[in-house]
């Protein structure tokens, strides 16, 4: 007879890892210090080749008794009549965000839907028939999953460990969504998080954990208005890597922080995060900064500190390269290129860099949400520098993404639509740094929930009250 409970956790994702095992005191550091020396609870870590790969070395040495690791050879290609499949349920919800893939997609570089743009009425026309159907979506979409979906690569590690829950992380990624399948299959208990604020917007999911924990109110009520979800399979626990972020003790002083800058003790900065090739007119806007900054209208010992888009894409990292070049040598800028999330003292002076920023300047990304944390003042440019774009190759289309609705409804977030307005919106800030402050709070009821160092122990107590 079985004694010990078993948990897969499954990792398949470098944002899965940033959120639930890169930083001290995470989420699976607090799991596996509470199952050491224990004999009643296993984890097993269930990770993609790729993943294991690069992973694996981060966890050989816990390795024993109660911790495990498996590698899964996941068939990532698809058959045509599963990709045709995957494009009908996906489209059983065409939001805002939706739209904007469909229609003008993300990137001005590429065609909108992979040059596919005819087919935006066909993904309509699935939304507004089959997807006002609650049914067909939460019981006919799963059944029908298991019919073309017939290879089960899980079978094997499940036979092997016989899980009493199984933990997936990352609900939006194809590894989870078979995991989630195989599940059903087999009646395992399930409890699931999106892995990342914008995952329950863009396209349906066809299959639910039992319990889905969602980091706050708006994804809460994401999950509710586009996902099919009810109430009671819903748990606000908190974004896990705020604890990290809203950590104090990892908090330098702002004149230790400048001097590790180069910049002098009396200087105060712009922090500009970059959204780099799906915004390419962003030379227009530091150009135009810099110069006020030069010409002294910010007044004196002005700083601008830019961070590229660290995309994954070598493309990105050459445009990047390309669009800041010109900016190297001046002697006011400062550039921070390192990976935040794949190094702790990295991460830490990055997150040093948002507390001690004067002003952020963003284009809809996830930093929003961390600079939000240190209550900086947070502005956004929706405009094309000094170009003049079509809507569709236009970064203002960004304004349509469902999941920053939120953000803007609290005006936490400066929009500026001009260089006149950035400049005003830059100065007024400068000049009353809690300028709406109260916003900012409200943006962190909403979409922040609890920064109390608590989230990632509010998961492990829900896995193993689950078990």
């Amino acid at each position: 007879m079985k004694k010990e409970k078993v948990i897969f956790f499954t990792l398949n994702s470098s944002i899965v890892f940033r959120n639930l095992f890169f930083f001290p005191n995470s989420v699976f550091d607090q799991l596996k210090n509470l199952i050491k020396g224990r004999k009643d609870i296993k984890v097993v870590l269930v990770m993609d080749e790729g993943a294991y790969d690069k992973y694996h070395e981060h966890f050989v040495s816990l390795v024993g008794d109660n911790f495990s690791m498996e590698r899964i050879i996941f068939p990532l290609k698809k058959t045509y009549l599963q990709k045709c499949f995957y494009f009908f349920y996906s489209y059983l919800i065409y939001t805002k965000t939706t739209e904007m893939l469909a229609t003008m997609g993300l990137r001005p570089d590429e065609p909108p839907a992979g040059g596919r743009r005819y087919l935006y009425p066909v993904k309509k026309i699935i939304a507004l028939t089959f997807g006002r159907s609650h049914f067909f979506k939460t019981k006919t979409i799963p059944f029908l999953y298991k019919l073309f979906f017939k290879e089960r690569p899980f079978t094997k590690v499940i036979d092997k460990y016989h899980p009493d829950l199984i933990f997936t992380p990352h609900i939006y990624g194809q590894f989870d969504v078979r995991f989630l399948a195989e599940a059903k299959r087999r009646k395992i208990k399930t409890v699931g998080m999106a892995a990342g604020w914008d995952h329950l917007d863009k396209y349906f999911l066809p299959f639910q954990p039992l319990k889905l924990l969602a980091q706050s109110n708006h994804i809460y009520e994401m999950a509710l208005k586009y996902q099919c979800y009810n109430p009671e399979q819903l748990e606000i626990v908190g974004y896990p890597h705020l604890d990290f972020v809203s950590d104090p003790k990892y908090a330098v002083s702002r004149a230790e922080f400048l001097k590790s800058m180069d910049m002098p003790i009396s200087a105060r900065y712009i922090l500009y995060i970059s959204g780099s090739a799906y915004c390419p007119d962003e030379p227009d806007v530091i150009e135009t900064v810099l110069r006020w900054i030069d010409e002294g209208k910010f007044g004196e010992d002005m700083h601008l500190i830019i961070r590229p888009y660290l995309g994954g894409r070598s493309t990105d990292r050459d445009f990047d390269k390309k669009k800041f070049e010109a900016f190297e040598e001046h002697p006011r800028v400062r550039f921070w290129k390192r990976e935040a999330w794949g190094d702790l003292p990295n991460s830490i002076n990055f997150m040093n860099i948002m507390r001690h920023a004067n002003v952020v300047i963003s284009i809809f990304t996830t930093a929003v949400l961390e600079a939000a944390v240190f209550d900086v003042p947070l502005i956004t440019t929706v405009f094309d520098g000094y170009s003049v774009r079509p809507y569709d190759r236009s970064i203002k289309r960004f304004l349509m993404s469902e999941h920053f609705q939120d953000v803007l409804e609290t005006k936490a977030m400066k929009i500026t639509n001009s260089f006149d307005e950035l400049f005003s919106a830059i100065d007024e800030y400068l000049k009353n740094p809690k300028l709406d402050t109260q916003n900012r709070q409200l943006l962190r009821e909403k979409l922040l929930y609890k920064l109390d160092g608590k989230s990632s122990e509010r998961i492990v107590e829900y896995l193993l009250k689950s078990i």
